[in-house]
């Protein structure tokens, strides 16, 4: 009778400790492999079996429609998905969708291998292509002007390592890794597997996020206007392709202009001249709220945040404040539709740039 007094006791302890949910591959092996792709008599992979006797390519294992109880994030739906007004209240996840590039137009979406053919616009090299961001491996092999179209992973892709052209070996292993700390050491300790790249990854990728439930990236604030250092923040990785739009103006991205000639990242709201955006997330919450459809850096020492204190540390301008890293329906890969920004309607105008811009509607 002791002993069952003291099991219960302690599985009363268990059920409430905090539960941890990471984001290493879960379910069966066959979920994602195939021994002999062979199965009843037919192919399990028509034109497979893929390397590490997987059942597909990136592609292929990342397309499907999220329901919120998937264990595999879908970035590529096959049927149009329910995307919201900002892309938190359907079932299109973090990074976005890239339906939109594939069915439509190229500025809604990242051109990459397998999805959707190089980008008629501008090419194969990324806009704003800087190859002094190479703190974590260099892409493209640092070359001038890139030789090939944007892959999932590898030296021209986002995940995984640079110094690997071919996607599977870039992040070999990275999907059965131990990833309860992630402080981007490794590919599978990094942010969603982006190399280098830290966070705190929310358990469903962000299916229907609310201000207790999203994703929490890192950021660093800086006082001067001059080029980031740290490596490991959300806008560095943006910046690894895209760095002269991360730092300085249109006029020479070491310095800076006054008025902005170029939007500002890697700085706070409330660092700006009288603190006038603190009033974020504008139209759309409580004021202070940490608001997903515009989400804010920091620097991870308060977690996930449910609020903003404006502290300097915990809200600080993303690129992905304001973009999908995947794809969205609108161009540039926008989060809202900006030709529905219209300052004149009030809060009706649903528009995102008001979250930051409060006092502009």
């Amino acid at each position: 009778m002791k002993r069952l007094i003291l099991f219960l006791v302690c599985l009363a302890l268990i059920s409430f400790l905090p539960k941890f949910t990471w984001a290493k591959v879960q379910g069966q092996c066959a979920d994602c492999h195939t021994m002999h792709n062979s199965q009843n008599g037919a192919s399990v992979v028509a034109n497979g079996p893929y390397r590490a006797l997987t059942i597909g390519d990136c592609v292929g294992c990342h397309t499907g429609t999220n329901t919120g109880s998937n264990n595999i994030p879908y970035v590529l739906s096959e049927t149009t998905p329910n995307y919201g007004n900002f892309g938190i209240e359907g079932n299109t996840l973090a990074g976005g969708n890239f339906y939109w590039v594939k069915n439509g137009s190229d500025a809604t979406g990242h051109n990459v291998v397998g999805i959707a053919g190089e980008d008629g616009a501008i090419g194969m090299t990324p806009p704003g292509w800087d190859t002094s961001f190479n703190a974590n491996g260099a892409l493209a092999n640092n070359e001038a002007t890139w030789s090939k179209q944007l892959t999932c992973a590898g030296t021209y892709g986002c995940h995984g390592k640079h110094d690997q052209e071919d996607d599977f070996a870039a992040i070999r292993g990275a999907h059965h890794a131990d990833d309860s700390t992630i402080d981007g050491t490794t590919v599978g300790t990094s942010f969603r597997f982006l190399y280098g790249i830290k966070g705190i990854e929310d358990s469903d990728w962000e299916y229907q996020p609310t201000n207790t439930a999203h994703n929490q990236y890192y950021a660093v604030n800086r006082s001067a206007f001059n080029t980031p250092t740290d490596s490991a923040t959300i806008n560095y990785l943006c910046a690894e392709c895209h760095g002269q739009f991360h730092s300085g103006n249109e006029i020479s991205y070491t310095g800076s202009g006054s008025p902005w000639l170029r939007h500002p990242t890697d700085f706070a709201l409330s660092s700006a001249a009288g603190a006038g955006y603190t009033a974020y997330p504008g139209p759309f919450g409580n004021a202070g709220d940490y608001w997903p459809g515009a989400p804010l850096g920091s620097d991870l020492t308060g977690g996930v945040l449910s609020t903003v204190q404006f502290s300097g540390n915990d809200d600080i301008v993303l690129c992905i404040s304001c973009h999908r890293a995947h794809g969205s329906p609108y161009a540039d890969l926008l989060r809202w539709d900006y030709n529905n920004c219209n300052a004149s309607s009030g809060v009706g105008n649903q528009c995102g740039c008001f979250a930051c811009h409060t006092n502009k509607y």
